[in-house]
């Protein structure tokens, strides 16, 4: 087995291998380019993602419980179906990210970049209602798509939703003023 080292997997993604199903915990891969990485159904649980360039990477199903992707860019990135669990992504870029099906518990995108970002999932169930809370607090989520989920105990608290689409969200157990969700599209219109 090869060493999954910082210059290693740098390397390998510089050759365009690819780390899917691969065990990288607790790696650090910060301040790196890691554009069009493979690292589908990869464990990155603890990684050190922080100011990492992620741009049009896979990954889908992996696990990045409690991973620092702070500041990180993850422009178009496929994150459909990733364990985000506890993840930092305060202040990260997810310009036209796809995070559909994404396990989100107390994850952190305070001013995070949403812009055009892809969320919900029918048939997630949150595991932690009012645990630790998963925050959207001043992030940018306009035109993002929220499709069928059930926001408990997340916090929208000066988010920007302009031209936000809202379908089949329910909004019941989340934290947010009136005010947050103006320049939102919800099934009864603009509100």
């Amino acid at each position: 087995m090869q060493e999954k080292s910082q210059s290693n997997v740098v390397e390998r993604i510089s050759a365009g291998e690819s780390f899917a199903n691969e065990n990288l915990e607790n790696i650090d891969l910060a301040n790196q380019s890691l554009v069009g990485a493979d690292f589908s159904a990869a464990n990155l649980s603890g990684a050190n993602l922080k100011n990492a360039d992620l741009t049009d990477a896979n990954l889908n199903d992996a696990n990045l419980e409690g991973a620092d992707l702070s500041e990180a860019v993850l422009l178009r990135t496929y994150l459909v179906g990733a364990n985000l669990k506890e993840a930092t992504l305060e202040n990260a870029n997810l310009f036209g990210a796809f995070l559909s099906g994404s396990l989100l518990s107390g994850t952190n995108f305070r001013g995070a970049d949403l812009c055009r970002a892809t969320l919900g999932c029918p048939t997630c169930v949150p595991t932690e209602k009012f645990g630790s809370l998963t925050t959207f607090e001043n992030a940018n989520l306009e035109e993002a798509i929220f499709g069928e989920i059930k926001l408990d105990g997340i916090v929208l608290l000066g988010a920007n939703f302009k031209g936000a689409y809202l379908y089949e969200v329910d909004l019941s157990e989340a934290i947010y003023r009136e005010s947050d969700l103006e320049g939102a599209i919800t099934k009864q219109g603009r509100n």
